[in-house]
């Protein structure tokens, strides 16, 4: 079945997820809406000429109250709060709430209850979602019944909770540490700023380009939500002036001593296997912009692979912050907006 969905903010998650739309021959997906402040001519030229991404590979265009997307019309409206789009007038099902302002559950819940959509999916660390799901960890729990508005974390939680998953069922985790070190983001200004910054951090409007700056987000928290099994995290995150790729890592005891080449071997089958697509595997020596326009949640850099002999274990993985994160949220979107649950959709953790 086609999923119909509306997207609410066209800043970079938007227009990401309206350019894998619109690449895909067969994305399970239709685009009917998309809300936004600016105006639709802003929409289509933000939509047409990327610097990260560079130009649209099609057409974009503004045509009266509607963005036109090689050919597809999509309704576009231009209001500043959530309980005023009428999500139903132009047939949507699922929105995408992707402004990273109406975070909290209870906010993004008025584009069901007065905009007349089915469900929403929070393009952010949600405050109080009715479920927080990472795909190919838990989106299995996935209640139809019970969870209207649900979050998936973020880019980062992403990338480290399909790193923990695989050592998690394959080899036992515990007394997790992390790292996220995260790529300038769309919020940041180029000079020290101490309004609009994102969150309550004062650091996170110091100026993009001229530090490294850490941050109190709790990633680790949102992975044992996923992944409860592993208990208590430490976590670390930072945001560098690199204008694309993004880094993971993760380091705990395993349940026995391990190799390298037994860790590396379990990340690279689940990548072939069961997370195929949320995983991916690349054996050359990479860096941050490799992961360009990658789909996946982590590109898994075994180079990175280390253990010890109490069992200790180290590895790490890229994101494409932007990318991989709008193909999750088009993932949960398609779970979400399927009228009942769907079998194959759920991993099978059979390479143990």
């Amino acid at each position: 079945m086609t999923v119909t969905i509306g997207i609410n903010g066209f800043g970079r998650i938007g227009r990401s997820i309206t350019r894998i739309v619109a690449a895909s021959p067969d994305p399970g997906i239709s685009i009917a809406a998309v809300n936004d402040v600016a105006s639709t001519e802003k929409m289509a030229y933000g939509l047409r000429r990327d610097s990260i991404r560079g130009a649209f590979p099609g057409t974009a265009i503004a045509r009266a109250d509607h963005l036109v997307v090689n050919d597809h019309a999509i309704r576009a409206f231009h209001h500043e709060r959530p309980e005023r789009i009428p999500w139903a007038d132009a047939g949507v099902d699922v929105v995408i709430e992707a402004t990273g302002r109406f975070r909290a559950g209870t906010t993004a819940r008025t584009h069901i209850t007065h905009g007349g959509a089915r469900k929403v999916v929070i393009s952010a660390s949600a405050d109080e979602p009715d479920a927080f799901l990472v795909y190919g960890a838990n989106h299995d729990t996935y209640d139809s019944d019970q969870h209207d508005v649900v979050s998936p974390g973020s880019c980062g939680v992403n990338a480290l909770t399909v790193m923990a998953k695989v050592l998690l069922d394959r080899f036992g985790l515990r007394a997790v540490n992390s790292t996220v070190v995260l790529a300038t983001q769309g919020w940041q200004k180029p000079q020290d700023s101490v309004v609009g910054t994102s969150r309550d951090d004062p650091r996170l409007g110091r100026a993009t380009g001229d530090s490294i700056i850490p941050h109190n987000f709790v990633v680790g928290d949102l992975v044992r939500v996923a992944l409860p099994e592993i208990g208590e995290m430490r976590y670390s995150y930072y945001v560098v002036p690199t204008p694309i790729g993004s880094l993971a890592e993760l380091s705990g005891q395993t349940g026995r001593a391990v190799s390298v080449e037994e860790v590396n071997r379990a990340m690279a089958e689940a990548a072939a296997g069961p997370l195929r697509g949320v995983l991916a595997y690349d054996p050359d020596p990479t860096v941050s912009i490799d992961v360009k326009n990658n789909p996946a949640s982590c590109l898994f850099d075994p180079s990175g692979t280390q253990t010890t002999a109490d069992g200790g274990v180290k590895v790490r993985g890229w994101f494409d912050n932007e990318w991989g994160f709008s193909n999750r949220l088009l993932d949960i979107a398609r779970l979400v907006g399927e009228r009942s649950p769907v079998a194959s959709r759920r991993v099978s953790w059979s390479i143990a």
